[in-house]
């Protein structure tokens, strides 16, 4: 998780940032913008909840602006080492059940655009000290492209920088999906902006082929809370499979036939045919998630027919009884037919 939480002074204002932090859970938390010149451990304790209160690397503000602090969960990762630097702070994190080894770049950008050669030339010298999977994670406070700001006003010349910086160090920015903007300056007509991000190296994208970038609600500060999920699983992909159990059920065929009828007409006869076959596939999908038995359908089937069994051993059925039974033995024939079509 990364957040510009704009100040952490406030107690207030910690009860909401503890509990925001809390909420999303996260393995590792980086915050930007703490305007703390210390965390003693009873401090980090009003901010951070428990699993991360005792396991965190902080850079202090320097006067009223800037402080970065990283915190872990302890039980799932160690400190192996850490760099501090102006604009940045680098901790290098080892998994304590895996071989798994990180590197994450907490980054807070300076505001005043007087210092962003500076900040950039910081990451350029970083960049050696890394090695395995990395990723970078904070304010940048720096746009990639105009359209990353709702105003007109854009420097051309640092967004030049900044992309440059960004390809001399050959990493990637994950695509943040679920909003535009992660910054306002909260006015009634307000400015917007895209200032913070995440990117990563090769060898983070190897490591993690599935890693997603999304935003949480933003409680307090300025800023949207950025939440990225890693995973080593590679992703199934979703492939369709015709089960032969749907052909012993009656109502399968009437309800999946008329989608290849109702494909559109194309002059094309191979196309004809492959828009059919789509037609009918998607019907053919969509019907065993709206007819498919429940799993205790079998054991209530056979407890009916054996109740049933059982009374009539002391006396005569009713019809609607006799139905009945006669309806469950029928499921109960049709469900395990299915079953060993499967």
């Amino acid at each position: 998780m990364s957040w510009n939480v704009r100040g952490l002074g406030d107690s207030e204002k910690c009860d909401v940032v503890r509990d925001t932090i809390a909420s999303a859970t996260p393995s590792v938390c980086c915050l930007q913008e703490t305007k703390l010149h210390d965390v003693p451990a009873p401090k980090a304790r009003t901010f951070l909840p428990p699993t991360l209160a005792n396991s965190f690397h902080f850079l202090g503000a320097a006067g009223t602006r800037g402080g970065i602090l990283t915190a872990w969960n302890a039980s799932s990762l160690t400190l192996e080492s850490f760099i501090s630097r102006r604009h940045t702070l680098t901790t290098v994190l080892v998994s304590t059940i895996t071989d798994l080894r990180l590197t994450i770049t907490n980054v807070y950008a300076p505001s005043d655009h007087r210092d962003t050669n500076l900040f950039l030339e910081g990451l350029h010298e970083l960049a050696p000290h890394i090695h395995g999977p990395w990723l970078l994670a904070g304010d940048f406070n720096l746009i990639r492209a105009a359209e990353e700001k709702n105003s007109a006003s854009a420097n051309n010349t640092h967004i030049t920088a900044f992309n440059q910086t960004i390809e001399d160090l050959g990493i990637l920015e994950l695509p943040l999906l679920d909003c535009l903007f992660t910054w306002s300056n909260l006015r009634a007509t307000p400015t917007l902006a895209r200032l913070d991000r995440m990117f990563v190296n090769s060898a983070q994208c190897t490591m993690f082929p599935q890693t997603a970038l999304s935003s949480l609600v933003r409680p307090t500060s300025d800023h949207t809370p950025l939440i990225v999920h890693m995973s080593t699983e590679i992703p199934k992909a979703s492939i369709f499979r015709f089960e032969n159990a749907w052909l012993h059920n009656r109502q399968f065929l009437p309800s999946v036939l008329p989608a290849w009828h109702e494909a559109p007409v194309l002059n094309d006869a191979a196309g004809y045919l492959a828009g059919c076959l789509k037609s009918t596939r998607a019907a053919a999908k969509v019907w065993p998630r709206r007819t498919r038995a429940p799993p205790a359908i079998i054991p209530n089937c056979k407890f009916i027919v054996l109740l049933f069994d059982t009374l009539e051993e002391s006396r005569v059925l009713s019809l609607v009884e006799r139905q009945v039974r006669s309806l469950c033995q029928d499921r109960l024939h049709l469900t395990i037919k299915e079953r060993a079509a499967v």
